[in-house]
């Protein structure tokens, strides 16, 4: 631990100051300017004190392990000390190195940019106070899981931000899409971390505590432990294994990875600035951030390693088939969120603890920039074209140069080209899987590869539609406001220059041999011809409507199929308990229940009716009659 009396004050501060915005914004909801200025003063200072950490962060070897829950003392812990319950410890601490504060510093910038966004983009939504409110605390819960050394404190982050992503997707709650795909994200995300839940007790029954450094400590005999030789590590390597695989699929549900993929492209029927928020920084890209502190652990279990390998091979060139298809670039952009958080995810799956968690987060990192400038870039295109379907944004970048800008300088980062972040960081990964030789390591290698291709040609695609010319209707002139533009201004310095981080040692990482960087780029240029040639052949890069444009936008059924394998089985069975409840279970009840009315009502008449005269008289006499004969027997 390092004696830092600064990050003492500015690691809590980094944590509280979002969620004390979000109680006070919910306060002042109806008040819109006041909710405006809560909301981007927050944000803004939110982006100081996030700087300060990553000018005060340990650098270093050391330090970035330091942040993976490994035992090194090259950080800074700090904490409210913390309880135990029963035989657990929880220490709830809070960590900075390198990693944490640079993952830190990227989730409050995007944050600031959706606020400072959303003040214009919602300027006329009459429920914009409780839409900024649940941004501050969703980039809170966010925070509190990048900084949490703590899996609890991380439990609560990821809650709340499954939570927020509900709220936020289903803003415009009057649409019954919106109410419909918020259910959805919210239903397939809370099953997933029915795992999550059960591999993270597991993980901490075992450890005795809730520390990330004392679960690895404790685990890390039962990685160097020989199953054949100590039968009780065979035990503990079965339920570390165990641990490890209910965690990935957790993760798995909350990444939007196969199969689990179908929820998040759903999600684009919440406001643009939403799904800048939630598709680039926050919970999207949670699991790769929990999975690089526990990659030790990862490592030591193949099992999950292996179910993380096969579900991110699947889905980066799945999801990537279908961005090349869709008729609708915002959609475009979700099925391209899910294959990028397929390529973080996948040297994880396969490579050194150390490399994979490097390798990941700094994907992580480029992909927040280009991809929130990429959804908010197509928002302002949207309020030009009047939609966001291809036919509509057809030409709308030559309305405007500063959106046209943005809007190219996304594409060209997230297609790979060398030296943008984008770039830089898909090198790093095809890099660090191409060092591996096991045929899963050789088969992602592959599928990253190709999803490269794919990625090149869907993003090429898209900018040929908004930038080429066409015979399209005249575009409408929506100018956005000053500050808007300043926001895509600057995301674009970012995406461009943001490779320039490997200088600061925040995530200890080297530039990338030329042979990788000339093997991208040559594959970038590759799939951007195939886009380039099929729009020439078409003669225009718009999908027409088709069989596989048709199919890319139902996302290959898979909803259906949802319906089919799992809502329609679950409700057929929740019928069939409800019918035995009420006409077998309860049938028994309302019977005793008639049978003792039945009872009272002829007790009832027995004893409460009454009496004629005429009985009377005749009870009389048989009274007499029975004393007569006592009396003659008696003698």
């Amino acid at each position: 631990m390092t004696d830092n009396g600064l990050l003492d004050v500015v690691a809590p501060g980094v944590v509280g100051l979002p969620l004390v915005a979000a109680v006070l914004g919910l306060a002042l909801a109806r008040r819109r300017v006041l909710a405006a200025v809560l909301a981007n003063l927050s944000a803004g200072v939110l982006v100081v004190l996030t700087w300060i950490l990553a000018v005060e962060a340990p650098r270093g070897i050391d330090a970035a392990a330091a942040a993976m829950g490994w035992r090194t003392p090259a950080q800074w812990t700090g904490g409210p000390g913390g309880f135990t319950a029963g035989d657990v410890q929880l220490p709830l601490d809070l960590v900075v190195s390198g990693p944490s504060a640079l993952v830190a510093l990227v989730v409050a910038a995007v944050a600031l940019a959706v606020q400072l966004y959303a003040t214009w983009y919602l300027a006329s939504d009459d429920r914009y106070g409780t839409f900024a409110a649940t941004v501050s605390l969703f980039a809170g819960a966010m925070l509190l899981l990048v900084l949490s050394s703590d899996l609890a404190l991380t439990l609560i982050g990821w809650e709340v931000m499954g939570w927020c992503s509900y709220l936020l997707i289903g803003h415009w709650s009057r649409k019954a899409t919106a109410r419909r795909a918020a259910h959805k994200a919210f239903l397939v995300t809370r099953f997933a971390d029915i795992a999550f839940v059960l591999g993270i007790v597991t993980l901490v029954a075992g450890a005795g505590s809730t520390r990330y450094g004392d679960v690895v400590a404790h685990w890390a005999p039962v990685i160097g432990a020989d199953a054949r030789d100590v039968p009780v590590a065979a035990g503990s390597h079965a339920v570390l294994t165990t641990a490890m695989v209910l965690l990935v699929i957790g993760i798995l549900g909350k990444s939007a990875q196969f199969p689990f993929q179908d929820w998040l492209p759903d999600a684009m029927e919440g406001p643009t600035p939403a799904s800048a928020l939630i598709h680039a920084a926050t919970m999207v890209a949670a699991g790769t951030f929990v999975l690089a502190q526990l990659a030790q652990l990862l490592d030591a279990a193949p099992v999950a390693g292996t179910v993380l390998g096969v579900s991110v091979g699947i889905t980066m060139i799945g999801a990537a088939l279908l961005a090349l298809g869709q008729s609708d670039l915002k959609r475009m952009l979700a099925w391209s969120t899910v294959s990028q958080i397929a390529i973080m995810l996948t040297p994880l799956a396969v490579a050194a603890p150390h490399a994979a968690s490097g390798a990941a987060l700094f994907h992580l990192y480029g992909h927040a920039l280009f991809k929130s400038l990429l959804f908010l870039a197509v928002g302002w295109l949207g309020l030009i074209g009047g939609g966001t379907s291809a036919r509509a944004l057809a030409g709308t970048g030559r309305v405007h140069p500063a959106a046209m800008t943005a809007w190219a300088l996304g594409l060209i980062s997230l297609a790979g080209v060398p030296f943008f972040v984008g770039g830089l960081s898909k090198e790093h990964v095809v890099e660090v899987v191409g060092h591996e030789s096991d045929p899963l390591a050789r088969g992602l290698l592959l599928a990253l590869l190709v999803t490269v291709v794919l990625t090149a040609a869907y993003a090429t695609r898209a900018l040929l539609v908004v930038a080429l010319p066409t015979g399209a209707r005249e575009q409408t002139r929506a100018v956005a406001a000053p500050v808007a533009i300043g926001v895509l201004l600057v995301l674009s310095a970012l995406t461009v220059l943001g490779g320039l981080v490997m200088a600061t040692d925040l995530i200890p990482l080297d530039l990338s041999p030329a042979s990788d960087i000339l093997l991208v780029a040559g594959l970038v240029v590759v799939g951007a011809a195939l886009a380039w040639l099929t729009a020439a052949r078409r003669g225009t890069p718009i999908v027409a409507p088709g069989p596989f444009a048709t199919r890319a936008d139902a996302g290959l059924g898979v909803d259906r199929l949802y319906r089919a394998a799992i809502a329609t089985p679950v409700l057929a069975l929740a019928r069939l308990v409800a019918w035995v409840d009420t006409e077998v279970v309860d049938a028994w009840v309302r019977g005793a229940a008639a049978g003792v009315r039945t009872l009272g009502a002829v007790g009832h008449r027995a004893h409460a009716t009454e009496r004629s005269s005429t009985g009377l008289v005749a009870v009389a006499l048989g009274l007499v009659v029975l004393v007569g004969l006592g009396v003659v027997a008696w003698l």
